[in-house]
């Protein structure tokens, strides 16, 4: 489907007042096609995490819209976006944010079981099965390795059958090779589960698995790629002036 699932309209992000007041945005329009991936990258102070944030709407914009499926989200309670974030967004972040006195199995399931919702064996088994996990079900945290626990960390985000998935330097911990792999679970749940994938990156390999880079610098949109290689956008951040950034 070509619909855009989601959408930033003019979306400005100021924190703090008078002389110390930063815009973090600087009216940001961007719409997300359903069944897609997107990286967003930039040099530090660009406002790539702000805009996740915002996107995510776990930090309401200063001023402008995010619309999911056409509905304003800025508009909502705080307690329908919870719900909603539970229901149909999937988190993955670079520190994996899982609870080291949990098994493998309950902290995949504890999305569900926070939304009152009671798990679905089946569905848990596939998840788990997808992410390679089988074999470590009654693992906890500590007894896995960071490309592991990072699995865990996506299959607790798709065991919600989120619509949207959102990613937060989600390689930026592991090496080369354990990152490839984290990156084509990704992918996958983008091509075969209707997952919509954003992710924030500073890295060109993980940009080169995206269908879409949106490269963002002082809080704006500087430019786009579409199906790009990995030296399309080494050469295109080069050119932003921001690789030196990026790699110091």
């Amino acid at each position: 489907m070509s619909e855009e699932l989601l959408r930033l309209e003019d979306v400005r992000k100021v924190y703090g007042r008078g002389r110390g007041e930063v815009t973090a945005l600087a009216g940001v329009s961007l719409g997300f096609r359903r069944g897609s991936f997107t990286a967003v990258m930039g040099p530090s102070g660009s406002g790539k995490s702000t805009f996740l944030h915002c996107a995510a709407l776990l930090d309401r914009p200063t001023s402008g819209r995010v619309l999911l499926e056409g509905r304003d989200l800025t508009a909502a309670s705080e307690r329908a976006l919870t719900r909603m974030r539970r229901q149909r967004i999937g988190f993955v972040f670079q520190s994996f944010n899982l609870l080291p006195a949990l098994t493998v199995v309950d902290n995949v399931t504890l999305p569900l079981r926070l939304a009152g919702r009671r798990p679905d064996r089946r569905l848990v088994d596939d998840v788990i099965e997808r992410t390679g996990l089988a074999s470590r079900r009654r693992h906890r945290p500590g007894e896995l390795s960071g490309g592991q626990q990072q699995r865990v960390a996506i299959a607790r985000a798709l065991v919600t059958r989120p619509v949207l998935l959102f990613g937060d330097e989600p390689t930026g911990a592991l090496d080369t090779r354990t990152a490839l792999e984290i990156l084509g679970l990704l992918r996958e749940a983008v091509d075969t589960g209707e997952q919509t994938a954003v992710v924030v990156t500073h890295d060109p390999v993980v940009a080169g698995h995206a269908d879409r880079v949106v490269f963002l610098v002082d809080g704006r949109v500087s430019a786009e790629l579409t199906r790009p290689t990995v030296e399309e956008v080494a050469g295109r951040m080069t050119r932003l002036g921001a690789w030196g950034e990026l790699a110091g």
